[in-house]
């Protein structure tokens, strides 16, 4: 499995090495690189081994996963995603990569239910010793969107159950659905799996 990620990888600097490209273009090719570097973390953390029993010394970067996740999404939504919060990190005790799923399925859910012309807000923020996630749409709100593809609310759930963590839904101050994230805040000098360097 990883030797398709490496050609992947491979043909993407190649491409960035060519002369005359647009800027547009350069900038694709290098969120290309960015989905196959996670691509690959998924590989090497599979959910066997991603989603330990324990969540000690586990330590992610919420604001850094949430801007990547996003940035993934502004690549093949046309809508607007608006991020809050501060800029600083926000820790939290839970591995990089299924936290990445979590957060990419629900960004896709949000823009989804917001529609093409729609707005998409995702807060990260602490609340006492909790980290939060926030996404909130712009669209019409619960049980009036198509199903679509992804791990399902359930399964973000589970997996953050598995950190101490918890997703609750309501209905958002446009109308739309606001889901949060809650999981253990990590702050200090703590171990971590080098995800969020």
């Amino acid at each position: 499995m990883w030797q398709p990620v490496a050609s992947m990888s491979a043909l993407a600097m190649a491409a960035l090495a060519e002369p005359g490209l647009s800027e547009p273009t350069q900038e694709r090719l290098e969120q290309i690189l960015g989905q196959v570097e996670w691509l690959a973390d998924l590989i090497q953390h599979s959910p066997h081994t991603a989603w330990p029993g324990t969540r000690c010394g586990y330590r992610t970067d919420l604001t850094r996963v949430v801007r990547e996740a996003v940035a993934a999404e502004r690549a093949t939504w046309p809508g607007t995603v608006r991020i809050l919060g501060g800029a600083g990190p926000v820790f939290a005790a839970a591995h990089a990569v299924p936290v990445r799923r979590a957060i990419a399925n629900l960004l896709s859910n949000a823009t989804r239910a917001a529609g093409p012309s729609g707005v998409v807000f995702v807060e990260v923020r602490c609340d006492g010793q909790l980290a939060v996630v926030a996404i909130e749409d712009t669209g019409p709100g619960f049980g009036k969107i198509e199903p679509g593809f992804g791990l399902g609310l359930v399964t973000v759930s589970r997996c953050l159950a598995v950190y101490g963590g918890r997703l609750d839904r309501e209905r958002g101050a446009g109308g739309g659905v606001r889901v949060s994230m809650w999981l253990p805040r990590v702050t200090g000098d703590t171990p971590h799996d080098g995800q969020d360097d």
